[in-house]
Order: structure tokens, then sequence, then C-alpha cells
């Protein structure tokens, strides 16, 4: 999904539109407080005149009630630009294959394109796939533990039974445990294709093949 240059504009257009009438309202409010002051100079008793420092002090007021109209105007324009060019941002990397930290997998052709990557010390590294439906179909032991390196996660599409699986997404949980039993920090990754770009909440977000919405900083390299 492609920010429109032409909704840009537009948002921008009702940003100035929003600050325009609060200049707007304010300009009446100047209007009517000097038509108040003309009112009573001309009104006023000779010989007991007001206190000009009471006029001056509104008139401080409400020329700093300008400035920060002027400011927010100019900070909504701001933001809708910054918002507009992060959007843009991740485009380059529409149709890109991408590797990204994710416990996705997709199954083709009976194989996943997933690795892990194990901090220092784990001697017991296993692997509980999930289906879609929250099943636990297969369980891998005995997995390379060798530290610091993507290593392949070797499924080859069937459950603990030998049946081949269907097709489609599943999850991955990696358990990796040292001698002590304590569990080993690991990272799991894949390869997707960025099928859109989205921005939400000041956040780019690539929708990828296989239906998974990820931000970008979970990018780790782009071919």
């Amino acid at each position: 999904m492609l920010t429109n240059p032409t909704l840009i504009d537009t948002i921008g257009a009702n940003n100035q539109s929003a600050g325009a009438s609060s200049l707007s309202q304010l300009g009446d409010d100047y209007n009517k407080f000097l038509t108040l002051l003309t009112a009573q100079i001309s009104n006023q008793d000779p010989l007991a005149p007001v206190d000009s420092t009471q006029f001056v002090a509104q008139l401080a007021q409400l020329s700093q009630v300008e400035q920060a109209v002027q400011t927010n105007t100019q900070l909504e324009v701001l933001n809708t630009q910054v918002s507009a060019l992060m959007s843009l941002g991740g485009t380059d990397l529409l149709g890109r294959e991408v590797s990204i930290t994710s416990n996705v997998m997709d199954l083709e052709n009976g194989s996943v394109n997933s690795t892990y990557t194990l901090g220092a010390g784990a001697v017991e590294v296993s692997a509980r796939i999930t289906d879609p439906l929250g099943r636990i179909v297969r369980t891998l032991e005995g997995l390379p533990n060798t530290a610091g390196q993507q290593i392949p996660l070797d499924w080859d599409g069937t459950d603990d039974n030998g049946t081949p699986m269907l097709e489609g997404t599943y999850t991955v949980e990696m358990i990796a445990l040292d001698a002590s039993g304590a569990q080993v920090d690991n990272v799991m990754s894949r390869s997707a294709i960025v099928e859109d770009v989205r921005f939400t909440s000041g956040q780019i977000l690539f929708g990828l093949s296989g239906g998974e919405v990820v931000s970008s900083v979970t990018v780790q390299a782009a071919s």
C-alpha cells in the first residue's frame, strides 16, 4: 500500500486549513477586543482613566496566542511531510527478498527457508513446530549448536509420525539450553518477499509473502 502524493497534499492542506481557521478566529477576537477597547476609552471618566497597563497585558496575551497558533500550524505541516517521507522510505524494498527476524515459517515443497542463530554455550538445541491451529506437529531434537552463525532449520515438512503437512504458514519455538539447563539466547530468521509498505503509528511496516506484517526494524538484509 503506497502513499498517494495527492492524499499527502490533501492532508497537508487540511492541516493548513485548520491552522488558518484558528488564525481567523484569533483575528475576530482581536477585532472584538479593539472594539471594546475603543468603546471603553471613549466612555471612560477623564478624572479616573482606565489603567493602560491592563490593555497592554491583554494585547501581549493575544500576541502570544497568535504565535502559538502559527507554531502549531507549522508543526502540523512538518509532521505531515515527515510522515509522508517515512512511508516512502521503505518503497525501495517492494518486490525484493528480505531477511527478517521472525519465528514464522513458510512450508513450500517440503522445506522451509528459516534459520536460527544461537548465543554462546548452547549444548542442547531443539525446535517445536506449530501449525496454524496451535498444535505442535513436529519436535526436532539434536539440532546443531554452533554459536554466532545462521544455521538452516532442517524440517522436511512432515509431522512426528512422518505424515506430510499441508503447505502454508507455521511457527517455530527454538529451545536452546546450556550445560546447566539454562536458556541460551537465540534468534529466528527467514526470507520473504516484500509485497506492500505501510505507515502506521509512526512505524514503517512491511506486508510480506505469507501474510505476515512486520516492522521495518526486523529487516536484517535485502537482496
